[in-house]
């Protein structure tokens, strides 16, 4: 955000304190929405939609929404300071866009391996919310409120050639992104190749890449099944990219009664975001057999040998977040530990030093 622009927006958080100083009790309330990702059927800007109508029809009146997604208000990373500031009231976080800002909040994406179950993610996460008081207070530096997390499936390959063992991945141009995916694919021998999602169809129809690593309903959707005959199961774990957070400010002119709604309707979100995976999943799976395309599974004595031939990405993490004087190891070990409990199976100790 410009130094102007984030300027005027300052001036206008203390208009808006006077604004939301008194409780309000029955005027109707146009709340605005903004979003870096794309608008419904994308699979969490239509759950999270869900709960804003949702919240709406059970306001009876008392509360409208006016939603802009994909940029149409703030450019995609200008989410949280719009929240901050009042110019929205409520917003989807998506947490990798702020890795400065929300490095702890981060967590799950440094993690190889992890669960493929979006239940319990969502479940370990909302434990670690409850759990770990430096996380929400990660959040709420910034005036706002976490109303609830939402995740994306477990990340998959799609390739031109089967790919299923640790050394089929030797020398393969893979597309991907982010701060720690990269790390894993260069760890197998692949050439992981930085590049956003809406890129990588040219990118397969030219020979730029081989194969390409998302959740397979994002892969469905962007087509790469046109290029991708191959399909390999890795299920290197789901993540929690999104929080859908409103400003403080705001949440607390609210009167009890809509406070308690968002939260409840909420959990039904994080639930139906769980349900809305596998749906989804299955979806992909059934267009990619009538693309014609091949399935194969990645066994565990692969994905052992695989994460053996790693660096020890959860301790590195714990050690960064220690060096910012953040809570890293109350984070990754009590994330680990949860996921264990839960029944979770990884191919590797993660973080062995620190536990």
């Amino acid at each position: 955000m410009g130094t102007n622009r984030m300027m005027k927006t300052i001036g206008i958080l203390a208009a808006l304190s006077l604004l939301y100083a008194a409780p309000v009790v029955s005027q109707t309330l146009r709340l605005k929405f903004t979003s870096p990702i794309a608008p419904p059927p994308f699979l969490v800007s239509e759950t999270a939609k869900w709960w804003a109508d949702e919240v709406a029809r059970r306001s009876e009146g008392r509360i409208s929404w006016e939603f802009f997604w994909m940029g149409a208000l703030t450019k995609a990373g200008e989410e949280l300071e719009a929240v901050e500031f009042g110019l929205v009231e409520v917003g989807n976080i998506a947490a990798p866009y702020y890795a400065g800002k929300l490095p702890l909040v981060n967590w799950t994406y440094a993690v190889p391996f992890g669960p493929g179950d979006p239940k319990m993610i969502l479940d370990a996460c909302q434990r670690m919310f409850e759990e770990v008081p430096e996380l929400k207070a990660e959040i709420e530096q910034y005036n706002q409120k976490l109303l609830f997390p939402l995740v994306i499936d477990t990340y998959n390959l799609t390739s031109k050639r089967p790919l299923l063992t640790f050394d089929d991945l030797d020398g393969v141009k893979i597309a991907s992104i982010g701060a720690y995916h990269p790390k894993i694919l260069s760890g197998a021998g692949a050439l992981a190749i930085h590049m956003p999602v809406a890129e990588r169809y040219t990118a397969l129809q030219t020979g730029v890449i081989e194969a390409e690593f998302l959740p397979w309903d994002i892969s469905f959707a962007y087509k790469y099944q046109d290029f991708n005959k191959h399909a390999t199961w890795i299920d290197m774990g789901a993540a929690m990219p999104i929080l859908i957070t409103i400003n403080t400010t705001f949440w607390n002119s609210l009167p009890e009664d809509l406070q308690t709604l968002m939260m409840e309707v909420g959990k039904e979100a994080v639930a139906r975001n769980a349900d809305l995976i596998r749906i989804r999943r299955e979806e992909a799976r059934a267009g990619f057999e009538a693309a014609g395309v091949i399935f194969h599974e990645m066994s565990f004595d692969e994905k052992v040998r695989w994460s053996n031939a790693l660096s020890d990405i959860p301790g590195a993490w714990i050690e960064e977040m220690e060096g910012k004087g953040r809570a890293g190891r109350a984070v990754m070990v009590r994330y680990l530990e949860l996921l264990e409990s839960m029944g979770h199976r990884f191919p590797r100790k993660w973080a062995a030093d620190f536990r």
